[in-house]
């Protein structure tokens, strides 16, 4: 897996991404999970020689009809790339040569493994030397999937944020420059798969990641709802372990203050609506589930 990050830290840019990066591959292959084994790493000897990028194993005769699996064999290589990484030949060599090792040590013939790549970055000076130099075809099969033809694996490089939304909302938004709209698209995939132990892994890094746009959408929502999501938060243990992290990279302003800043803000311009519209202090109060001073103070 990629270890090179924005900020000049590389593990704690693996800590921060890599295992949301395993989280959104098991969630965007979600109706699959009873045929896909998931394998973060991959020890290939007692001597513990490991590959640092993740494998998803098929372990039935069932076609993946997802866009990013249509590609799958039995065996199936992953690497990631940081969003502000690119995609070097030597990335893709590195990779290639994991696949023969893995190939060579488990006895797995090379037509039944692939490899994929994902990336924020488009790889222009890599598809540039895979063509001109080595002589292999790039296609674009669909939005931001690109197949490599000619190596010796079948390769396919996803170039993430060109995914859409309705097929790949979880690789799509792995990344800290969300929008507000992609911020609601991550809502509505949590509500969706809220029940899933892995979804709090990956909303919270992505959450960590976009803290002031998620204040803006927390904003956006009606009170009701923005206490909903926060419960919602609490009950699964989001907060708690985003706390912890933050405590641990030594961060003063964490999601939890986000949030509380985000509801008090709209909770502010909802009782000030209500009290020009006549609503008593009390039931203002209520309805924002806020103390009735705090509403009182408002009013005066």
């Amino acid at each position: 897996m990629d270890k090179d990050i924005p900020q000049d830290n590389s593990k704690q840019d693996k800590i921060y991404w890599h295992e949301a990066f395993f989280a959104a591959l098991q969630l965007e292959l979600h109706d699959y999970k009873d045929v896909l084994t998931f394998e973060d790493e991959h020890q290939l000897s007692k001597e513990a020689l490991k590959m640092d990028v993740l494998i998803i194993k098929k372990t039935a005769d069932v076609k993946i009809d997802k866009n990013i699996g249509r590609i799958f064999r039995n065996n199936n290589i992953f690497e990631y790339k940081s969003e502000t990484d690119n995609l070097s030949i030597w990335d893709y060599n590195k990779v290639i040569g994991y696949a023969m090792i893995y190939s060579a040590f488990e006895e797995i013939p090379t037509e039944d493994i692939s490899i994929s790549f994902v990336v924020t970055p488009k790889p222009k000076k890599l598809f540039g030397h895979l063509i001109n130099g080595r002589g292999f075809g790039v296609e674009e099969v669909s939005n931001g999937i690109y197949y490599i033809k000619g190596d010796t694996f079948k390769i396919q490089i996803i170039e993430s944020k060109r995914l859409t939304a309705e097929e790949n909302v979880f690789l799509k938004n792995l990344r800290s420059n969300l929008t507000k709209t992609d911020m609601q698209e991550v809502f509505e995939a949590y509500r969706k798969y809220g029940i899933l132990e892995k979804v709090n892994i990956y909303i919270n890094r992505v959450l960590g990641a976009n803290q002031s746009t998620f204040e803006e959408v927390i904003a956006m929502f009606d009170v009701a709802v923005s206490n909903i999501i926060l419960k919602q938060f609490e009950k699964d243990g989001t907060l708690d372990r985003f706390r912890n992290e933050e405590r641990e990279k030594g961060l003063e302003q964490g999601l939890e203050q986000g949030l509380e800043q985000g509801l008090e803000k709209k909770a502010r311009e909802t009782a000030l609506e209500m009290l020009k519209d006549g609503f008593t202090p009390d039931k203002i109060a209520r309805y924002v589930q806020m103390p009735i001073e705090w509403v009182q103070s408002l009013k005066n």
